[in-house]
């Protein structure tokens, strides 16, 4: 099972405080992790050091900011912008003013001020996908929509697509929503209602297969995008196993746990509100290759590939790790992991770091020791990206400027 959903529901569980809508820390001065932390700017008297205005003004902008008065906060920002006005953050927030404003031109310019004065990740991460949903909001006014990827003749192979549930109610949503994804294919659905674990299930499931092309993916995975048979099917043909997201570099039982650089893709998780809370991991090609490892919420493969490496159904006999293990076994052999970026998926469940994850997080590290290097402190905690948007349709346009914007 993929454990970004754990670190997820920290992140959306902030997006009612500044950090979360600002992507930022308190005060400016804690911001080290930004690579925008403010100057030794102190003044020093004989009576001690004053309060640097600078930040005074930050953090009552961020006062203000989390209080949902955007142009209080606006206001706070420019005049700290006067005193330090090449400091990254700020522009950040005040084109985060704007965005909340709608004010879409005047947040542009703020993001791109920001950028050009080079912050580190995460603040360069945030601060483009802000820019991104800007220019999403601008098209949705426009009445403009996000491209649809036609389904080229040489790509309608047969698909499989393959389900562990024990739930009637997901498995006859998932069925209905995979029959008109796959409209134009010919496709079957095999579903196994009493698997052991999931390693186990999809094993029987794939023996059961009549088609060249499989698609493993969870009961309670909803697909956003209209065109997702022509997406995944352009992916397979170049790629040997796709999902939606993963890692260059595997640390430890969490794929995600390797921080940036070396994520990639996007995961949406319900907002609660009709709208989505997704984590960015990456989003900077319509496919990332190379990776060593992908979250098992959504895999497609070729069957005789995924016979051949097959899921290790005696290590893990239970709901964890049979993904990790499945394709870094495929990437050891040489096998090419990608991550399809333009596929948006949300997936309606949390996964926990109890017990049951430990054990087969040990199971997982000890089989592949010499693979696994002890995972370094920095990596604990790792800073993700994450954004809360409004429907389908703005998301779609997200991604489409940032990998638009990334060539």
């Amino acid at each position: 099972m993929g454990f970004w959903r754990n670190w997820r529901k920290g992140t959306s569980e902030r997006f009612g405080g500044v950090r979360a809508a600002l992507g930022l820390g308190e005060p400016i001065a804690t911001q080290a992790r930004h690579g925008a932390a403010l100057p030794a700017r102190h003044a020093v008297h004989d009576t001690g050091s004053e309060a640097d205005p600078v930040e005074a003004l930050y953090q009552r902008a961020a006062a203000a900011f989390s209080a949902g008065d955007w142009e209080a906060a606006a206001a706070s920002t420019e005049q700290a912008m006067t005193l330090e006005p090449s400091l990254p953050t700020l522009h950040y927030l005040l084109g985060c003013c704007r965005l909340e404003q709608e004010q879409h031109a005047s947040a542009l310019q703020s993001f791109a001020r920001c950028l050009e004065l080079q912050p580190k990740y995460p603040l360069s991460a945030e601060t483009r996908a802000r820019q991104a949903l800007c220019r999403a909001r601008i098209d949705l006014a426009s009445d403009r929509i996000a491209t649809t990827v036609a389904l080229a003749p040489q790509h309608k192979q047969p698909v499989s697509v393959l389900i562990c549930s024990r739930s009637a109610e997901r498995f006859v949503r998932a069925e209905a929503m995979y029959h008109r994804l796959f409209a134009e294919v010919a496709h079957e659905i095999i579903v196994i209602r009493d698997a052991r674990s999931l390693a186990e299930g999809y094993n029987r499931a794939l023996r059961q297969a009549r088609h060249g092309i499989v698609l493993l993916v969870h009961d309670d995975v909803t697909i956003l995008s209209p065109d997702f048979a022509a997406r995944l099917l352009l992916a397979i043909s170049r790629h040997d196993l796709v999902g939606v997201a993963g890692t260059r570099k595997l640390v430890g039982g969490a794929w995600h746990l390797a921080g940036h650089p070396h994520l990639a893709g996007q995961i949406g998780m319900p907002g609660g509100d009709g709208g989505y809370a997704v984590t960015l991991y990456e989003v900077m090609e319509r496919e990332t290759k190379g990776l060593q490892a992908l979250d098992g919420l959504l895999l497609a493969t070729h069957r005789d590939t995924a016979l051949r490496l097959g899921f290790d159904e005696a290590s893990f006999d239970g709901w964890h790790l049979y993904d990790l293990d499945f394709s870094l076994r495929a990437s050891q052999e040489g096998l090419d992991c990608a991550a399809c970026n333009e596929i948006l998926a949300v997936h309606d469940s949390q996964g926990t770091y109890d017990e049951q994850w430990r054990k087969y997080a040990q199971r997982f590290c000890a089989k592949h020791e010499s693979l696994l290097r002890p995972m370094p402190s920095v990596f604990s905690n790792p800073e993700l990206v994450a954004l809360r948007l409004r429907s389908a349709e703005e998301w779609r346009l997200l991604t489409q400027h940032l990998i638009g914007d990334a060539g």
